[in-house]
């Protein structure tokens, strides 16, 4: 696999940003494939062509799309592990391997959010006594919170205000989506960050205007769902207000998304539904050659949360039968079903119809590849306790295992049966726990570690339940993990390992790492570790993220790690490398990774350095708009990134270019 960095260099007391020719501030972390897609897919629409004037570096590969934002490690290609046997990249003279798109580490990469919840845990902080300050007055016993999380004066007085004052101040590409993106993060002054965002629709350069339709969704204004409805139907005032005879295709796209966003955080049953009948019409009426306005569509349906879903997957269902649309648009509308369903009980009848569907999908070798893929992964979301039904889905999903042609859909199975056991508290759960053992153990295919690794998942959603996990499932993933040489493969069960809270497993992860010289291993050991919480290890995480000056992926996990552990050095070790002490300029990579581990982890601390970095005119706009990415993650109103609604239970290998795209970064998943 490739690994896609965004390039940054950043000084901080001399704070100096270094611009490169191939650097962007709205690209981010790659984490998927891009619009790569299995043979017969068809391609996604071009990205849209940059006004000629804002000589800004393109966007870099490597993290959501957004502005500014330090890049995480594209999907973290294990670099030095053999190739999974099996898989049969094409290449071209001179041109790297293609990368596996079947391997596990796409998957995570799309779905870790949720698992490592990174900043809730470290803003849930212990409480300290006897150390309030002003509050001792009101009794000796007086609690004041130690947590990580910047202060709402920080936020108000100090961040928001800067962002402001450099939008005002600079007319860059970068710094204008930069800053468009922290303040719709951070949420506040809505009616001031709108105002920006209006500014900025009408900018010619796509990026910026693009940038500006996403924002308000990211903000979360319901005002403005007028406007981002003109901007998906090309209505003349949409014109008006990009300035030009039509609306943008891309422009359309993540006004759909934006919408999708509106729609999930609204409180009002009316507004989701007139969000959902916009998105719905526009998906049965769109004639445009490119797929991309029809997946915004269905994948923004899909999350929604309607409280009363069941209408519009009726809806998407008729279209699922029709099989009138392209095939990257059909692969999203399972999902977008299962997801809506949710929350609805077992025995519903569209629920049961749905089910049907997907089997029937499954069943039929005739149906389209990516769309097999999909029903999938939605049989198994659809799974709930005390249905009837687990036992159709898997009994489906062990035949999808046998049948064994398609790679893709075989190893999306193993998560798909995690999600089956974690729902169903009876013998289901009994055969799903055996049935990913035996091909855990047995196996010695590319499907193996995705068995471990449904294990952890499944482990994972039973511990936040309270319900208890198979003590044979933690002693079966631990010796799979000892045995395992290929590192790939090992730290699959690493992941394992931690999601499933293996605590007889700290020694071994701790000492793999002195072992195995990988640092895409190591560096999820580390993330393996933190979420184990394996404090006393953190000392040697720490030495790790110290060392690790020419490895930038390692130096992110290792830091998130820290985060994960809730470290309270975790950040002051990272601002070291931000300005060493010997003065010398650091790597563009190593400082990008520094950035995005800052971001991530959010702490407080990271603050003044940043807008001081921010703020200092002798800095490149490039630099400046890195530091302005940075912040917003620190002060996201929310504790899990913007687009991990999107990214989660996707079937990523169904991309079109504003969704995922490798080349440039700039799709919604790519953006931070």
């Amino acid at each position: 696999m490739k690994r896609w960095y965004l390039t940054l260099a950043l000084v901080v007391g001399g704070f100096f940003f270094l611009s490169t020719p191939d650097l962007s501030a709205h690209g981010g972390t790659y984490k998927g494939p891009g619009d790569t897609v299995p043979p017969g897919g068809a391609p996604s629409s071009p990205a849209a062509p940059s006004t000629p004037s804002s000589p800004s570096t393109p966007s870099t590969p490597s993290t959501p799309s957004t502005p500014a934002t330090p890049a995480t490690p594209a999907t973290p290609a294990t670099p030095g592990s053999p190739a999974t046997p099996g898989a049969k990249p094409t290449t071209q003279a001179g041109a790297p391997p293609a990368p596996d798109l079947t391997t596990w580490v796409f998957w995570w990469e799309f779905n870790k959010d949720r698992f490592l919840n990174l900043k809730a845990k470290v803003h849930s902080g212990a409480t300290v006594t006897d150390g309030a300050g002003a509050l001792v007055g009101l009794g000796g016993g007086a609690k004041v919170s130690n947590t990580l999380a910047p202060t709402k004066p920080q936020i108000q007085n100090i961040i928001v205000p800067a962002l402001f004052s450099l939008v005002d101040e600079e007319d860059d590409r970068d710094i204008a989506t930069a800053v468009m993106i922290a303040l719709a993060k951070i949420g506040e002054q809505p009616a001031n960050a709108s105002e920006v965002f209006k500014k900025n629709l009408e900018a010619q350069v796509q990026e910026v205007s693009e940038t500006a339709a996403l924002s308000y969704g990211i903000l979360k204004d319901e005002s403005s769902i007028p406007m981002l409805k003109d901007l998906l139907l090309d209505a003349k005032g949409a014109q008006d207000a990009v300035g030009r005879s039509e609306v943008p295709l891309r422009s359309r796209t993540f006004a759909a998304y934006s919408m999708g966003l509106i729609g999930r955080a609204s409180t009002d049953e009316k507004i989701k539904m007139e969000i959902a009948d916009i998105l719905y019409t526009t998906l049965t009426t769109d004639s445009s050659a490119a797929k991309d306005i029809r997946v915004a569509c269905v994948v923004s349906i899909g999350i929604l949360d309607m409280p009363e879903p069941t209408d519009m997957v009726s809806k998407l269902s008729e279209i699922l039968d029709a099989e009138k649309d392209d095939e990257l648009v059909l692969a999203h509308v399972p999902n977008a079903m299962a997801k809506l369903l949710s929350n609805v009980e077992a025995g519903d009848l569209t629920r049961e119809a749905s089910i049907d569907q997907l089997i029937k999908i499954l069943k039929n070798k005739k149906s389209k590849r990516m769309v097999r893929q999909s029903a999938c992964q939605a049989v198994g979301m659809l799974a709930t306790a005390n249905d009837s039904r687990n036992e159709d889905i898997f009994k489906i999903l062990k035949d999808m295992v046998k049948d064994g042609k398609d790679q893709q859909l075989k190893h999306y199975t193993a998560i798909s049966m995690a999600y089956l056991g974690a729902a169903d508290p009876g013998d289901t759960r009994t055969d799903v726990t055996k049935f990913l053992l035996d091909n855990m153990k047995k196996s010695s295919t590319p499907y193996e570690p995705w068995c471990g690794l449904g294990l952890g998942v499944m482990a994972f959603m039973l511990n936040e339940t309270g319900a208890p996990i198979d003590p044979i499932v933690m002693e079966a993933t631990l010796a799979k993990f000892r045995k395992t040489k290929a590192p790939e493969r090992k730290a699959a069960y690493a992941i394992a390992l931690g999601l499933m809270g293996n605590e007889a497993s700290k020694n071994d992860l701790r000492d793999s790492m002195d072992r195995i010289n990988d640092s895409s291993y190591r560096g999820y050991a580390a993330i393996s570790l933190g979420l184990l919480n394996a404090k006393e290890h953190l000392a040697y995480i720490g030495e790790v993220v110290e060392e690790s000056k020419r490895d930038p992926d390692l130096l992110k996990q290792a830091s998130i790690g820290l985060g994960l552990m809730k470290d309270r050095n975790a950040v002051s070790k990272l601002l070291v490398f931000l300005a060493p002490e010997d003065g010398k300029r650091p790597r563009l990579a190593v400082l990008s990774a520094v950035a995005t581990a800052l971001g991530f982890i959010g702490d407080k601390q990271s603050v003044q350095p940043l807008v001081d970095a921010m703020t200092n005119d002798r800095i490149t706009s490039l630099g400046r708009a890195f530091a302005a990415v940075s912040l917003g993650m620190v002060a996201d109103k929310d504790s899990l990134p913007w687009n991990s609604v999107f990214g989660e239970d996707l079937n990523y290998r169904a991309a079109v270019a504003t969704l995922i795209d490798q080349q440039t970064g700039t799709g919604i998943l790519d953006i931070l």
